[in-house]
């Protein structure tokens, strides 16, 4: 009996000497330590969507939720104005909207700037008259431009499949009647109806007059 009181009080002595305490009876071996309590994260207010911009580039917008190369007032139809159907429409070509229709005023001051055209008519039979050529091509709604305190309206024509060599871009004052323009062939540039140098640099500005224009479809010009 004295040995094993003696024994169990050297395990003591040696537990306490390495600073242990053996295990109540009844603790489980092995039981891991309670998890320290952690306080939940609150939750961040997500960012309200913006339905205008959404899906859009950044970039592509400006301060005000417009597009860039969009003016406010430039988006007129011609529901809302007779001259912002097509051009080839209003000197009595193809309807291609609802409201487009012929303008005879419109017709008559593009009929006096192609007779200033004429000198660039070609020689050769077999090429369609200028007029027809201009046309043929693809054009776009007038929009209103301002230029010295009036509004004139800007339109545009190109020969078919060969806008970047023929072609003519147009001012029309609808108070005057009046049609201005620049004709771009046969590697020249010729301006029609007597533009004002305001006037000039309106079309230049809203149409840049491309260097390869005056190259012909060959790279040189005779």
């Amino acid at each position: 009996m004295k040995i094993r009181i003696m024994s169990v009080s050297l395990m003591v002595a040696l537990l306490a000497a390495c600073g242990q305490t053996p295990e109540s009876p009844g603790a489980a071996a092995g039981a891991p330590a309670p998890a320290a309590e952690t306080t939940p994260a609150t939750p961040t207010a997500t960012e309200t969507d913006n339905d205008i911009e959404k899906g859009v580039d950044p970039s592509v917008w400006d301060n005000e939720g417009e597009p860039e190369d969009v003016t406010p007032g430039e988006d007129i139809t011609c529901a809302d104005a007779p001259l912002a159907t097509y051009f080839f429409t209003l000197v009595g070509g193809n309807t291609v909207d609802d409201c487009g229709r012929k303008d005879p005023k419109v017709l008559a001051a593009f009929d006096a700037l192609m007779k200033e055209a004429a000198p660039a008519e070609s020689a050769d039979r077999e090429v369609p008259p200028l007029r027809e050529r201009l046309l043929s091509g693809p054009s776009a709604p007038g929009r209103p431009l301002h230029v010295q305190d009036q509004t004139w309206w800007y339109y545009s024509a190109c020969q078919a499949h060969q806008c970047s060599t023929t072609a003519l871009d147009m001012l029309y004052a609808p108070t005057q009647a009046k049609m201005v323009g620049r004709l771009v062939t046969d590697c020249k540039v010729r301006w029609l109806g007597d533009p004002s140098e305001a006037q000039r640099a309106l079309i230049e500005t809203t149409r840049p007059l491309d260097e390869a224009s005056l190259q012909g479809d060959d790279g040189s010009c005779s």
